[in-house]
């Protein structure tokens, strides 16, 4: 193996009014003071404008994302953190998962796995087909009322142009989404068509991008579905 560090950028979404906590490394092994090298965490807003950027200590276990994103309430940003490891102590990817609960609310917490984007690819280099796809499968029975998928283009420097496909049987509908660098939507997507309920929905795009499939409560809009899209074409 090399000894040069290896790298892991992974992305959530922050909901204002949410508290949020990231375990940095899961199943640490003290005895072999298994750490990450570094860790550095940004957030950005719907446009890609960096609002927030902190150095980490990779020592830590448990970072609040919610506390460390109090002063900006009322809106959702898309979170990355940039971790650096030595690939000798991690032979595999290092695992990154988080707890998230609407604060003061009596709904369930979800503990859901950090999304592993790994970067962008600029589109400099000609990297201009659809070469990406990720999908997610609903349980038959629904229990959420409202639907969407968040998708954040963690590139510096592309543009990203996706598309987005709810099934509902044997039909289909698709949305086209851009993206510039570092911006982030949340596309709705109905819970039904004509009566046939969402079964599936899949994302296409040039490179990796950071992507949850969401299921609200219609009155309070609270969580009770988060939970990121799974990469089956490379």
């Amino acid at each position: 193996m090399s000894s040069k560090p290896s790298g892991l950028l992974s992305a959530t979404f922050a909901e204002p009014a949410y508290d949020h906590l990231v375990e940095l490394v899961h199943q640490r092994d003290a005895a072999a003071h298994r750490r990450l090298a570094s860790l550095r965490m940004t957030a950005h807003d719907a446009d890609g404008r960096e609002v927030l950027a902190l150095d980490v200590d990779p020592a830590r276990e448990i970072f609040d994302l919610g506390a460390a994103l109090s002063e900006r309430p009322e809106e959702r940003l898309m979170v990355l953190f940039d971790a650096r490891y030595d690939e000798r102590v991690f032979p595999y990817r290092p695992h990154q998962y988080a707890y998230l609960h609407p604060r003061g609310a009596t709904d369930a917490p979800l503990y859901y796995a950090v999304n592993a984007t790994l970067g962008g690819v600029p589109d400099r280099i000609g990297a201009t087909n659809i070469n990406n796809v990720e999908t997610y499968v609903f349980r038959p029975r629904a229990f959420a009322e409202r639907y969407s998928v968040m998708l954040g283009n963690v590139s510096r420097f592309a543009a990203a142009q996706a598309q987005l496909i709810a099934y509902y049987g044997t039909e289909r509908v698709g949305h086209q989404i851009e993206l510039p660098p570092k911006a982030h939507v949340e596309a709705m997507v109905a819970a039904d068509l004509e009566g046939i309920r969402l079964s599936r929905v899949e994302t296409k795009a040039p490179f990796r991008l950071a992507t949850y499939v969401v299921g609200r409560r219609a009155e309070s809009g609270h969580l009770v579905l988060f939970d990121h899209l799974f990469t089956y074409v490379k």
